[in-house]
């Protein structure tokens, strides 16, 4: 910077509104720092950017300077700060003067004032804007980008400026009917989960590939809290207790010691129950296909009671499932659900029955039925010579239907579905032609390797099978995140010995109240929101979502 009053700097920012705008000229000279007092205007450098503020104290201290419109001072300017004082600026083509001394801060109190007040006003019109059924958003808006600055037009006039994720409006009254545009970036809270979620990701993937003990002790003490109480509601005790039981912190330990026996006592039922059923299949003289969890966790899992599950999903050809169905409803399993029709849906009205998990007859694999014929499935299995008519998915079979639950459901609670294809890979070499194949031939078309983009953390380079060039905002990922770890607070039933709805409204309770008009569930407002950023931000990945709305009541 050189110190001819003939010199300009554009303004490129809001810190001192209403004063100077974006576009403004801003002209300064050379002064000496002895001769500065408070309420000058001044242009110095910090950090590579030139910046325009006000003087508001002199001192030993050095000097400390403060945008009009920013809410914190300056830290003080270093003693070899060089500093030009600002003399006029230009606007439109017209050159306005610049206040010093005790008028400048006569007008920076004036400045200050005036902003408080408008953004009174500006929370009032983003209220009603909120709650009104009449409003533009602003995505719908004309738009241009200026660096980090962007600007909305609307009636070929700029109505709104975001800078940096901080928004001005050209006037507050049209924020009453004008909806901010969604913020670009992610906000320190949602960074701060984004580093939560990638600890807990790689903490996961070192359970599979590498050495989880010596990982955990290496975070700090109240890192290693932070996990062990958020895994609790996910499901995952036992996995932490069957990896990690001597590395624990105290407190801790007890509980998932409980909560593994817990569900191993409940696995213990659950391969009872599955003998039966197996049993009444045999009867029946049908081959079946044990689907999801309840193949995955006797199959790749090291244990069985790490993998949690709800209900028994089976596979059976579309001539033989409705007779099954009949027999079990004589035996007295009865419907859990409307029984007409009976294949609007991929599987029949759930059966349940005391003392049972709940039975879903599957005669399809694919929320959406259109895309293939589902007696094509049934080449890719293989006889159980462990169980008669019983028949098993090929390995790869397996992968691409994980993958496609997990893109399908957009990641809701995804991180059980990680686990699988993790342990899934561990287990067996799989091979990855004829996983590419399965998805031509299935008419799925998914990004195979969009999972191991996103979540890089959980899966070491050399357990990543394909690359994916998918380009995944930071908004977008922060989503997938928090769909991927939703707590299951259902599940929490089994080892607290309390009921579902008891643990659900604890959650809910513990969350408070949102908004003026609270949800009754407010779990779900949360993921809905979560789901609604990933249709603006993942059109591609939700293709197959959109289509299965589509033909659904086909």
């Amino acid at each position: 910077m050189t110190g001819s009053d003939t010199d300009f700097h554009l303004v490129a920012g809001f810190s001192m509104s209403p004063l100077l705008r974006s576009g403004d000229r801003v002209y300064s000279r050379s002064i000496a720092r002895a001769e500065l007092a408070p309420g000058d205007i001044i242009v110095f450098s910090r950090d590579g950017k030139t910046i325009v503020h006000r003087v508001i104290r002199t001192g030993n201290d050095g000097i400390q300077t403060q945008g009009d419109a920013n809410p914190l001072p300056d830290p003080p300017l270093a003693p070899e700060t060089e500093c030009l004082l600002a003399l006029r600026f230009e606007r439109d083509g017209v050159t306005h003067s610049l206040t010093r001394g005790e008028e400048g801060l006569a007008e920076f109190r004036r400045n200050r004032h005036w902003n408080r007040n408008r953004e009174r006003l500006l929370k009032i019109a983003r209220f009603f804007c909120r709650i009104s059924p009449w409003k533009l958003r602003a995505e719908n808006l004309e738009q241009a980008d200026f660096g980090h600055l962007r600007v909305y037009y609307w009636r070929k006039q700029p109505a709104a400026w975001e800078y940096d994720g901080k928004w001005f409006w050209r006037s507050p009254f049209l924020a009453f009917f004008i909806r901010r545009a969604h913020h670009r970036g992610l906000r320190e809270k949602e960074q701060k989960e984004m580093r939560s979620a990638s600890i807990l990701f790689r903490l996961l993937g070192q359970m599979v590939f590498g050495d989880a003990r010596k990982f955990f002790l290496e975070l700090s003490p109240e890192t290693q809290d932070e996990l062990c109480a958020g895994v609790r509601m996910l499901t995952l005790s036992p996995l932490f207790y069957y990896t990690l039981s001597d590395a624990l912190p105290e407190k801790w330990q007890t509980v998932f010691k409980m909560d593994f026996y817990a569900q191993s006592r409940r696995d213990l039922q659950y391969t009872a129950s599955l003998q039966s059923i197996y049993s009444a299949f045999q009867k029946c003289e049908v081959s079946f296909v044990p689907l999801k969890g309840s193949s995955l966790a006797y199959e790749v899992y090291p244990h069985p009671a790490l993998r949690f599950r709800r209900d028994l999903d089976v596979l059976f050809h579309r001539s033989d499932i409705e007779r099954v169905f009949r027999k079990f409803q004589e035996d007295g399993w009865e419907t859990h659900g409307r029984i007409r029709p009976f294949f609007k849906r991929l599987h029949l009205p759930t059966l349940v029955r005391p003392s049972f998990p709940a039975l879903e007859l599957h005669w399809h694999i694919l929320k959406n039925r259109n895309f293939f014929d589902s007696e094509m499935i049934w080449k890719d299995t293989a006889p159980d010579p462990a169980i008669p008519f019983c028949r098993r998915l090929c390995p790869e079979a397996h992968y691409l239907l994980v993958l496609y639950n997990m893109y399908f459901d957009r990641w809701q609670f995804g991180c059980r579905s990680l686990l699988d294809l993790a342990f899934l890979q561990k287990k067996v070499v799989l091979d990855k032609e004829k996983i590419v194949s399965l998805n031509r031939e299935w008419n799925l078309n998914l990004d195979l390797g969009l999972c191991y983009r996103l979540f890089p953390e959980m899966f070491p380079e050399g357990q990543r099978l394909f690359a994916s060039d998918a380009e995944i905002p930071d908004e977008a990922k922060h989503a997938v995140f928090s769909l991927a770890l939703a707590e299951y607070p259902e599940a929490v039933a089994l080892f607290t010995g309390g009921t579902p709805e008891g643990c659900a409204r604890s959650v809910q309770e513990k969350r408070g109240k949102r908004g003026l008009f609270r949800r009754k569930d407010a779990r779900r407002s949360a993921a809905q929101k979560m789901e609604d950023r990933l249709e603006r931000l993942l059109p591609e990945v939700m293709a197959i979502k959109q289509a299965y709305r589509r033909d659904k009541d086909l």
